[in-house]
């Protein structure tokens, strides 16, 4: 009877204890604004421009061979982030739910519910001596469920990457726990080799899973209290360590052969660090992002989107101040190596915390200088490594209650700050505009986040602020290959075209093998009337992107003004054949098959158009024009209400409907029609204007007859 109640006590206990640690997940970022929550940043090319996310049905060989951001693995402009599996979570739920952040983003946060309760399971699992497991393992839980640096991971969609990464993680670590008994170990370790090639699949550094499991068996058979030489003999007996030697090889030689074995390839405006020149200022810098890394794991104050230029100043000498930081660091590295034996705890979460790094620490070049989500799994053990030190600063240290109180104090002061922080955060992660706000305050010699708030500006026609803005990128880093191209495009949207030009010529010489900037060019001169210089930009670009089907429309375009229309159209078809979704390309060639009254033709290529792009508004309208025009009334009134429907403030499109009436002989809907544009605007409405007084007049003459 007393061990039913004890039994019962505990599952109560346990209970209690995992709803807490949701509930603080919740706290932190379950609240009102995510409904409100829209894509930010990295979201928006990962998966709102990605058309392996958002093109239906599943194109199952893009997903499996594109990278995160959607560009062909094996292109040149790839970043070789090969995460299908991750594409694939996204795909389904655009087709269950659409492209909608709020749901995304509360996914997020049920994973994150997930691998906090994971924690606790895992750490209770555990045995260390001198120290209170159950303490241990749910403070810690509770550290990592607020802890600030985890809001990217969480609150940024892309950030699912690491939030799987960290569910196969754990998952992998429980396995190890429970398949301790040697027997076990052949079953336990192919198990876990499967699941790191699937977390591989959601985010590359899954690689580093059987290290870490290699090292939690390592304390967690008690290898660690041996004397060194039966150590040796220990490990090298264990055939696991031998297959999940042999089994991480083989994942990482996959992994490369899937990519060619081939290297991506960043921009110095990436990753400054890893491009500059000087051996010793690399070695140096790379040393004291380390320490930045785990000062804002251990302080989260100052949080940024992005870390690439400004934000962390190169150290290029010896005697940088900056460097007494890094000594501390690895001088608290080397104390707890050699105090292993006795703070096995304290060992296994610094371990825990750094094998995750791996990837990140510069041992292969990344295209970032810190990216605060790739921290969302070294933090577990960081965690469980600072809640070990307190708990035994506590238990050894604390001789009176005084002491104790004063400490529990400062335990409960810090998670206050750390949820407040944290849902502070998490609302300045719900739009664009917050979250580049908030990192100019962090970083204000930033390059790229005066770019992003210019993007974001110019997409919101704020056009003075977008021209501060990228005067400002220009200015910190004057080789910003975008910004100064982005400036330029600016510039020519005003009309200042010699500006322009000077802008993206820069751009070029900056990054001479800039596609874009040389079809920016080719606009710019096609506007000044210089064709022929055009015509060579546009070139230019084709040679650096081959299947650039912007810039073939845009050939066209100049072929156009020049009344080649037989050049003109083949560039525009050129543009559909290599990318069928450029509505822009599909209409230019309709409304010349409309224009030379060839209307079968129109008919035939706008059936095509529409199989691309069965909602594309100008195809419709275009199609509707030409059936109108060939008296199809019925067919094109069904066209032009559907178009309407699409967009109803058009004005344009009710004038049309009103012409179609107008030929059909439907006085009183033409006229609704003619009104209705012009309430839209009256301005512009010149043609439903002259229509509608000639329907008037028409009817007053019509009334006047019958009246005689």
């Amino acid at each position: 009877m007393v061990s039913l109640d004890l039994r019962q006590s505990s599952t109560l206990h346990s209970l209690v204890c995992q709803s807490i640690l949701v509930l603080l997940c919740l706290i932190c970022y379950g609240y009102g604004g995510l409904s409100s929550a829209k894509f930010v940043f990295d979201d928006t090319v990962a998966i709102v421009k990605n058309k392996n996310v958002n093109t239906l049905p599943t194109n199952w060989t893009a997903i499996f061979s594109h990278d995160f951001w959607g560009a062909p693995l094996l292109s040149a402009d790839s970043h070789k982030s090969f995460r299908p599996l991750t594409t694939l979570m996204f795909h389904y739920e655009y087709a269950l739910l659409g492209l909608n952040a709020a749901h995304m983003k509360f996914l997020n946060l049920l994973l994150h519910c997930v691998n906090t309760l994971l924690i606790w399971r895992l750490v209770r699992s555990l045995y260390v001596e001198d120290i209170d497991i159950e303490r241990w393992a749910t403070i810690s839980a509770a550290l990592f469920a607020v802890h600030p640096v985890h809001t990217e991971a969480v609150s940024g969609v892309v950030g699912r990457a690491e939030l799987m990464f960290g569910l196969i993680h754990l998952l992998c670590l429980l396995l190890t726990v429970a398949s301790a008994d040697k027997q076990q170990g052949v079953s336990s370790v192919s198990l876990i080799l499967l699941l790191t090639a699937m977390g591989m699949l959601f985010k590359e550094t899954a690689i580093t899973i059987p290290i870490s499991c290699v090292l939690l068996d390592y304390f967690q058979n008690g290898t660690y209290v041996l004397p060194l030489k039966l150590q040796q003999r220990v490990i090298t007996s264990r055939l696991r360590y031998v297959f999940y030697l042999c089994g991480t090889l083989l994942l990482l030689l996959l992994r490369l052969w899937w990519q060619n074995f081939e290297a991506p390839e960043f921009k110095a405006v990436d990753n400054p660090i890893a491009h500059n020149e000087q051996l010793l200022t690399r070695g140096l810098s790379q040393q004291y992002l380390y320490v930045v890394n785990f000062w804002l794991m251990l302080c989260p104050q100052w949080l940024c989107f992005d870390w690439a230029l400004g934000c962390v100043n190169l150290v290029t000498s010896i005697w940088d101040m900056r460097l007494q930081a890094v000594i501390a660091f690895y001088s608290f590295i080397i104390v707890s190596l050699m105090n292993f034996r006795r703070l096995a705890g304290l060992m296994l979460g610094l371990a825990l915390m750094i094998i995750p790094f791996l990837p990140a620490s510069g041992i292969i070049r990344v295209g970032f200088v810190i990216a605060e989500r790739t921290l969302y799994v070294p933090s577990m053990g960081f965690c469980l490594m600072s809640v070990y030190g307190f708990l035994y600063c506590y238990q050894n240290y604390a001789n009176n209650s005084y002491c104790r109180a004063a400490l529990q104090a400062l335990l409960m002061l810090l998670f206050t700050v750390f949820m407040l922080r944290t849902r502070q955060r998490a609302a300045q992660w719900l739009n664009e505009e917050q979250l580049f706000s908030s990192a100019l305050q962090v970083c204000p010699n930033n390059a790229k986040v005066h770019y992003n708030i210019a993007r974001l500006a110019t997409d919101t026609g704020n056009i003075s602020r977008a021209f501060h803005h990228y005067h400002k990128a220009v200015e910190l880093y004057p080789e910003y290959e975008s910004a100064l191209m982005n400036l330029g495009n600016l510039y020519r949207e005003n009309g200042q075209l010699q500006t322009a030009e000077k802008y993206i010529r820069a751009a070029l010489t900056a990054y001479p093998a800039f596609p874009v900037a040389w079809m920016n060019l080719g606009i710019v001169q096609s506007a000044q009337k210089k064709y022929d210089q055009a015509l060579d930009s546009y070139r230019q670009a084709l040679k650096y992107r081959s299947d650039y089907a912007v810039c073939y429309y845009n050939m066209g375009n100049l072929f156009l003004e020049q009344h080649q229309y037989a050049e003109a159209l083949h560039h525009w078809q050129h543009a559909v054949a290599v990318n069928p979704r450029q509505p822009k390309a599909w209409a230019n060639i309709l409304t010349m098959l409309d224009n030379r009254a060839m209307y079968e033709d129109a008919l035939r290529i706008s059936e095509q158009a529409l199989v691309q792009l069965p909602n594309e508004p100008s195809i419709i309208f275009i199609r509707a024009n030409v059936l109108g025009k060939m008296r199809h009334y019925l067919e094109a009134e069904t066209l032009y209400k559907l178009v309407i429907e699409l967009d109803p403030k058009n004005m344009l499109y009710h004038t049309n409907l009103g012409v179609l009436y107008h030929r059909w002989d439907k006085v009183q809907e033409a006229i609704e029609c003619y009104q209705t544009a012009i309430s839209i605007n009256s301005l512009r409405a010149t043609t439903a204007r002259e229509n509608l007084g000639k329907l008037l007049k028409r009817l007053n003459r019509e009334t006047y007859k019958e009246s005689q």
